[in-house]
């Protein structure tokens, strides 16, 4: 089946180099919470101008994976869910992630990611897999 141009563009709009996650500024850290910011900035957008959901996705594991090592445990992500609640353009982020248990082998976490006005982007559910503990 041979595809119309126009839609083979929005095919290739989707290939993107999604990057800036490095630019995180950590703002509270201590086991089973975490804080950070980031700049959303051009190159985290998708083609219709939002913030794209991989993007806002990777925010949510890195911070439910840090906050999860805070207990001094590595880790893994072993499930997510999030619910997008509205698009983010190019502004300061704030991601926090609090835990809700800490089991032998889980870490499961809720984390949100909102704007300096305190505006809701998205909601994640995260549970880590524990696979050891950090060696001295």
């Amino acid at each position: 089946m041979k595809m119309r141009e126009k839609v083979m563009e929005g095919v290739r709009a989707h290939i993107q180099e999604l990057s800036g996650f490095d630019k995180i500024e950590l703002l509270e850290i201590e086991p089973g919470h975490c804080l950070y910011s980031i700049e959303a900035t051009e190159k985290m957008l998708n083609h219709y101008g939002a913030v794209h959901g991989g993007a806002l996705y990777t925010l949510c594991d890195i911070a439910s994976g840090m906050a999860a090592y805070a207990y001094g445990v590595k880790n893994v992500t072993l499930s997510g869910n999030i619910n997008y609640v509205r698009p983010a353009g190019t502004t300061k982020l704030f991601v926090e992630c609090n835990a809700l248990h800490k089991g032998k082998t889980t870490v499961v976490q809720d984390v949100t990611v909102k704007d300096e006005e305190d505006k809701l982007f998205c909601t994640a559910r995260m549970t880590m897999y524990i696979i050891g503990e950090v060696e001295e």
